[in-house]
């Protein structure tokens, strides 16, 4: 799978053309022109310019194609994959440069500003970005690599995604934990990629496609949801919730127990425990140790005892040594998630030159790769979409504990 990304300029082109064939970055023979030379690109695209008076303005467009690290290629081939990419921009001349110092493959593009056959300026619009996607997916087609959705979009929802959102639920209802649930999906065909240290969960379907749970546009579906529900037992705990349901009730199906413990973890952290008070305070043993794993706080612990136990209430109260400890536990808890997320925020930058803000994001490939390019108006889609169903973990209610 490539991803590409047209990266913001702010070098001059002698600058961006020395940064991107930095030969502690790539070698000469992974260095190369389209409809030029490369060694006198910068002087064939200032020729090209003068020649058509378009001299002021953008002088370049600098794009990223960067490759999963899992990806079965090698450098020759990333290379092979960018010259043909840069043929799509006809009439433009291109230096192509693929970079071998870091995890992910990536191609660097320098494409001239104006076309060299028609003195017309390149102009990135909306459709643009589409016709470059799916081009993009036919080359990785035609290397045998996995493709991604063209544009993702809320309201148009492909087959193939709704296939995949119907395993997911499938897999959460019969699996406690990740791993089993990793498992459950493989056995359907599916891969997961569900690592410390990234955004997403990724998944590739049977068919070679790949997708991030926040293109699913699924709330339930979403990493730190399905998270909490694994924590709390995964299909033992909707198990629970099922056999806990009043008679005459609706059966909890896997949306019912994600959001119901989101709304309970919101309500916690927000300090609205009133609407929830059965929830906080009645937990199951299981269910408390779940609660501490995951550092948080409990206000009050309850031991359910037999009234006419005398001896029994005389006896060491362990709810109340349980609070206590898990004041401590918490903090500790909190302290350690802080500097994990902190280790996880100075890998996420590790390969970024220290010399140039600037350089962080053309150099970045793992950005390009995990992040996707976005349009605005998809953004406000999405926007408009979680608005409507009124997402958030304090809008879907759910059942309660």
């Amino acid at each position: 799978m490539a991803n590409v990304k047209f990266v913001a300029v702010s070098r001059g082109l002698s600058g961006i053309v020395d940064y991107v064939t930095n030969r502690e970055k790539t070698t000469d023979k992974l260095i190369t022109g389209v409809n030029c030379v490369a060694r006198t690109a910068v002087h064939e695209f200032e020729a090209v310019k003068k020649q058509f008076h378009k001299t002021d303005g953008r002088a370049y467009y600098h794009i990223v194609q960067a490759f999963a690290p899992d990806d079965p290629v090698d450098f020759e081939t990333v290379h092979q994959i960018g010259l043909e990419f840069a043929a799509h921009f006809k009439g433009y001349q291109c230096l192509v440069a693929t970079h071998m110092n870091t995890k992910h493959k990536h191609n660097h593009i320098i494409m001239n500003s104006v076309n060299f056959e028609t003195g017309m300026k390149f102009h990135q619009s909306a459709k643009e970005m589409r016709m470059v996607k799916e081009f993009n997916n036919e080359l990785c087609r035609k290397y045998g690599l996995s493709i991604t959705e063209t544009k993702a979009d809320p309201f148009h929802v492909p087959k193939w995604k709704d296939d995949l959102k119907s395993a997911i639920r499938q897999a959460m209802e019969c699996s406690n934990t990740r791993e089993e649930f990793i498992a459950e999906m493989e056995s359907k065909g599916y891969g997961v990629k569900w690592e410390p240290g990234q955004k997403y969960i990724t998944y590739t379907t049977p068919d070679n496609i790949r997708c991030r749970d926040n293109k699913l546009f699924d709330q339930t579906l979403l990493r730190g949801n399905m998270e909490l529900y694994f924590a709390m037992g995964g299909a033992a705990y909707l198990e629970q919730r099922r056999d806990s349901a009043e008679y005459g009730e609706q059966v909890p199906i896997v949306d019912d127990a994600v959001y119901g413990v989101a709304s309970i973890f919101d309500a916690m952290l927000t300090g609205d425990n009133d609407r929830f008070h059965l929830e906080t305070v009645h937990h199951s043993d299981r269910e408390i140790q779940m609660l501490l794993r995951m550092g948080k706080k409990l206000e009050r612990v309850v031991r359910v005892v037999d009234d006419d136990d005398e001896q029994q209430k005389k006896k060491h109260d362990p709810a109340k040594e349980l609070y206590y400890a898990s004041l401590l536990l918490g903090d500790l808890l909190r302290a350690e998630r802080k500097q994990r997320q902190e280790q996880e925020d100075d890998h996420e930058y590790s390969d970024m030159d220290e010399n140039s803000v600037q350089q962080e994001t053309v150099d970045d490939p793992y950005a390009a790769y995990d992040e996707e390019p976005e349009e605005e108006l998809e953004e406000e889609q999405d926007m408009e979409y979680q608005q409507y169903h009124g997402f958030g973990f304090g809008g879907m209610g759910g059942m309660s504990m």
